[in-house]
């Protein structure tokens, strides 16, 4: 990684920001509220003219020199208010917070900290949730949610994008720079190969993906270095959480239209179908940083199953148009319409998304409650909060504490080793036990075929004493007739 310039901050902190002046005052105090002093934080407003009057008042009275304002040029997309943000930072490394969201007052010291130990290109952390009071959907106000562990692993980007994809994991898993810090190096890397850091119309998602293929390797924490707020003007709740338009939804759509960023064309085109931000966002990916690499593919047939299973609508008419709309996402390939038409499945009607556990209380991973009793009114009030539950001081965090899930984790993967380590030590038991046997019997074949060359040879000696007497039996006589003869053949002698 490149060295840090003389004069520039150790992080950026943006806060892009459109009409939302009530909650950005909030989460502009939690983004002050650091125990680390080598930060900046941008305000990137793209408000109409009375909200930015709001809000520069608001960036007036924090009295900070660490805080520079962007006024509003012209309205933005949000993708190119994120990407002006970006443009303008200094920092060495970067994060986009919302401006309903929280700073945790620990999050920039301990990412310093992590950041000189390991020198990661990405930290990525298990964000909090808070629903603000004014989220004005039923029942969905006023929820704290917390992950209680604390733990950091190092994990893969593309084997993780991979698990994402099989919808194993969710997108949050991945380096976003909506919670994680991301080096300027890897920024860098992404603008070079694309032109730019946000392609498609969910900047927070996309980023998750480029991120992650680009880095190899990011750092995962589980202890939140942010609380992400959802309040009645937030994108992510008008566009997901809300069945009909609202004016903060036909906003972000007309802005949208009006810079180009549109939706992939193998998508349906109906945003509150669940898996429509996460396959969009891919496939933006894919196309402009890994098109060639067979590992990271789409399964359009799975997923096709998954819009249809994620359709909201009860009324058949209502439901049908919807099936049209998905019907025409794979309208590019004769084989998926045969399909479609002639299998695919229909579900029953799909719950609305919602943050709101069936119990409230500890699951073993995150801590759920209802923070209105704890006179949590704001985003300031959240943080506050999450940092007292969690406990963290000004004391370095040991990350140390697994949650309840990987404990039992832990336990099972030792288990499944104790199990293989046994099945191994008893398949070498049994290997040498049947070696021994085979040895056994190699010992009582090699003294079996010895008794039978020692019973062989003494048999040879036998023939072979019999074969000489013979011979000098046969031999003798004859010496002996022959001289008889000889004699008699001799003249006798004349006295």
């Amino acid at each position: 990684m490149t060295e840090r310039s003389i004069g520039s901050p150790r992080f950026s902190v943006i806060i892009p920001t459109r009409n939302r002046p009530e909650t950005l005052r909030h989460s502009l105090a939690t983004c002050l509220n650091q125990d680390f002093e080598d930060y900046e934080i941008l305000v990137c407003d793209n408000s109409d003219s009375v909200a930015a009057a709001q809000v520069a008042e608001i960036v007036a009275a924090a009295k900070s020199s660490r805080i520079r304002y962007l006024q509003p040029e012209r309205p933005l997309a949000m993708s190119a208010n994120w990407e002006r943000g970006l443009s303008e930072a200094i920092g060495e490394y970067v994060t986009v917070l919302g401006d309903d969201d929280g700073l945790m007052p620990y999050a920039l010291r301990e990412l310093d900290r992590l950041a000189s130990r390991t020198h990661a290109r990405a930290m990525r952390w298990q964000r909090g949730i808070y629903t603000w009071p004014t989220i004005g959907i039923e029942r969905e106000a006023n929820l704290l949610i917390v992950t209680l562990s604390r733990t950091v692993a190092e994990i893969d980007g593309r084997a993780q994008i991979a698990k994402v994809m099989r919808f194993e994991d969710g997108t949050d898993s991945l380096p976003m720079i909506y919670c994680s810090a991301i080096h300027r190096d890897l920024i860098a890397q992404h603008r070079a190969a694309t032109g730019r850091v946000f392609l498609n119309v969910y900047p927070d998602i996309y980023s998750g993906f480029g991120f992650g293929y680009l880095v190899g390797k990011y750092l995962s924490i589980s202890t939140p270095m942010n609380i992400a707020g959802l309040s009645h003007a937030s994108n992510g709740v008008a566009t997901l959480m809300h069945e009909k338009k609202t004016a903060v939804a036909n906003d972000f759509s007309t802005l949208n239209e009006a810079f180009g960023y549109r939706r992939h064309p193998l998508v349906p085109d109906k945003m509150i179908l669940a898996p429509v931000h996460v396959v969009d966002s891919f496939l933006h990916a894919k196309d402009a940083l890994f098109p060639r690499d067979d590992t990271l593919v789409l399964d359009r047939k799975a997923v096709t199953e998954r819009y249809l299973g994620a359709i909201l609508e009860t009324d058949p008419k209502d439901r049908d148009e919807v099936r049209q709309i998905i019907r025409a996402s794979v309208s590019d390939s004769a084989e998926l319409l045969q399909w479609f038409d002639t299998e695919a499945p229909s579900f029953p009607p799909a719950l609305p998304h919602t943050f709101r556990p069936r119990t409230l209380g500890f699951d073993g991973i995150t801590l759920s409650l209802d923070a209105g009793p704890f006179g949590v009114e704001n985003i300031s009030d959240a943080v506050g909060l999450a940092t007292s539950l969690l406990g963290v001081d000004r004391q370095e965090i040991a990350f140390d504490v697994p949650s309840l899930h990987d404990m039992r984790a832990q336990i099972e993967a030792e288990r499944q080793n104790a199990l293989r380590a046994e099945a191994d030590a008893t398949e070498v038991r049994r290997q040498a036990a049947a070696d021994a046997a085979a040895a056994d019997a190699d010992l009582a074949s090699m003294a079996a075929d010895a008794q039978a060359l020692r019973e062989v040879s003494t048999q040879l000696e036998l023939r072979l004493a019999d074969a000489q007497r013979l011979g000098s039996l046969r031999y003798v006589p004859r010496r002996l007739v022959r001289k008889a003869i000889s004699l008699l053949r001799k003249p006798s002698s004349v006295a």
